[in-house]
């Protein structure tokens, strides 16, 4: 059977086809003028997937590139004051050392020699207090503020004084623009109205002084015309301190074996953070005298929180507690047990390690239900990514380079770097010795940067393999990117000889259906009538 076909049937399709080929047409002149092939999702949903896989990927690249750029700034300016200013700042220091430390000075001359010593050590403390991009190289986690200051410490060959100086029972307050040497003029425990005298021109005048009363913490006082000198009488684990002195011998001069001598000089006082262990623990909840620490190695901050109440004076009952790693969006319910031992602690593991929890000074020794903790792991790296799950920490630990003075939260002296290689203590030490006149401790201080050196060196060497790792890492970013940038060409760039092509046939097509449809409508049987 015949289908009759309508004038408007004709007109509709002819105007579809024209449409189509039209449609097209632009759809190609589009993608020659954008270069791309996928210009919207619908024109090839699978590649769009792979065109926004490859532009978040070329995105984390371009952030490690920014992570890596800045790493690398920041090691570079710490190898250059490690490996460079640092070791030219030691070499004038030998020098002075070497000249002070022969018999042919007189005591003004070491004077002046200090004058100059004491200018190192200034450019000493500045290179310690680098910043890059306002941030400080050596403050470990505490970028914002200066990593050391300067003020007043001291040092002494009477080596129960010194070992009890380590401990940070001996500390110093005022200013003072010379270095002050301290002598006691008779042996025995110093108490109050010891005898002692002070200078501060190098031993031309000497004031005699007497220890005053115990201050208001029970610790003696020397007070050298306001700079006083603090010795602590209990120590960190609460035991008396003795303090027992050797008399001055003024027929010996300034030697190493003379009598309890204290030389105040400068110092440098570091105020960064640290790596040392125990790990922060903050008490947020709970009763006033509740005490605990953290021990172990801590990759983030773990929340510790008592669900029941624990009576820690009876062994054997059983309580509940929880720990969260992840700011206390999820808790970990743990069942744990009274010990009932005689200091009334208990223990709690918890992932990275376990917090002691000491409830002796409690009244009724018990922990009641909803009491905190938080532990904290170490503040002191400053960590770029600079590949995928690769991290590495730009800044240092200043202590751990320079040495100088740390002290802890209560005050007490910590651990930093021991003996000569603790270069910030040496040269406050040499400042000492030259202006008192002290042509041993000048000697000693010669074979003190030597090994003072090695420590920065040793420093600068890590942070020498640190720039090097990054360089790679900046090697194969780049790589990884034009990996990238080639991959989302192939899925989203046009190709432009076939596009040619492609344009040159829709073109003629669509002036084909354009030219066969204007001789269709042109035709009518009122023609041939």
């Amino acid at each position: 059977m015949g289908i009759r076909v309508t004038q408007r049937m004709m007109y509709g399709d002819m105007v579809s086809r024209m449409q189509k080929s039209l449609s097209d047409y632009m759809v190609s002149n589009e993608q020659g003028a954008t270069q791309k092939r996928i210009n919207r999702p619908s024109d090839d949903p699978a590649g769009t997937y792979r065109v926004l896989t490859c532009r978040n990927k070329i995105s984390d690249i371009e952030q490690l590139k920014t992570n890596t750029d800045t790493a690398l700034g920041w090691l570079q300016l710490a190898d250059n004051v490690l490996a460079t200013q640092v070791p030219n700042a030691i070499i004038g220091l030998k020098s002075l050392a070497e000249q002070a430390s022969t018999g042919t000075y007189t005591a003004d001359q070491r004077r002046l020699m200090a004058d100059e010593a004491r200018a190192y050590f200034g450019q000493l403390l500045n290179l310690a207090n680098t910043e890059f991009e306002g941030r400080q190289l050596f403050a470990g986690h505490r970028y914002d503020s200066s990593a050391f200051v300067e003020g007043l410490a001291v040092t002494t060959w009477d080596m129960d004084w010194a070992t009890k100086n380590e401990e940070g029972l001996i500390s110093v307050s005022g200013t003072s623009a010379e270095s002050i040497i301290v002598q006691f003029t008779e042996a025995g425990v110093v108490k109050e109205n010891t005898e002692f005298r002070w200078t501060n021109d190098g031993g031309k005048t000497w004031k005699e002084e007497k220890v005053g009363p115990p201050n208001q913490a029970g610790n003696l006082e020397l007070n050298c015309d306001g700079v006083i000198v603090t010795l602590s009488k209990i120590d960190g684990d609460k035991q008396t301190v003795n303090w027992t002195t050797d008399a001055y011998d003024e027929s010996l001069g300034a030697s190493a074996k003379n009598g309890t001598t204290l030389y105040i000089r400068p110092g440098a006082y570091y105020q960064g953070d640290d790596k040392d262990p125990p790990p922060d623990i903050t008490t947020m909840s709970g009763p006033i005298d509740l005490k605990a620490e953290a021990f172990g190695d801590y990759a983030s901050n773990v929340l510790v929180r008592f669900d029941e109440e624990a009576d820690l004076r009876t062994a054997g009952k059983e309580f509940y507690w929880s720990y969260s790693t992840d700011g206390g969006s999820n808790w970990t319910t743990v069942q744990g047990t009274t010990t009932g031992n005689p200091d009334h602690i208990i223990k709690l593991p918890i992932p990275g390690g376990y917090i002691d929890i000491d409830a002796d000074g409690v009244g009724d020794k018990t922990i009641s239900d909803g009491t905190q903790f938080m532990v904290h792991p170490s503040r002191a790296d400053l960590d770029y990514e600079i590949l995928e799950d690769t991290h590495i920490a730009v800044n240092s630990v200043g202590k751990d380079v320079f040495g100088g003075i740390y002290l802890d939260e209560y005050g007490q002296r910590q651990d930093t770097l021991k003996g000569d290689d603790n270069l910030l203590e040496v040269v406050g030490a040499f400042i000492g010795y030259l202006e008192g006149n002290n042509q041993e401790g000048c000697q000693r201080t010669l074979a003190a940067l030597t090994q003072a050196e090695k420590q920065i060196l040793a420093e600068a060497a890590r942070i020498g393999g640190l720039e090097n790792r990054v360089s790679l890492a900046q090697d194969v970013i780049s790589f990884q990117k034009l990996d990238q940038q080639e991959r989302l060409s192939y899925v989203e760039d046009i190709d432009l000889t076939e596009l040619l092509t492609k344009l040159t046939r829709q073109q003629l097509t669509y002036q084909t259906v354009l030219q066969s449809s204007s001789m269709i409508m042109n035709l009518s049987l009122a023609n041939y009538i």
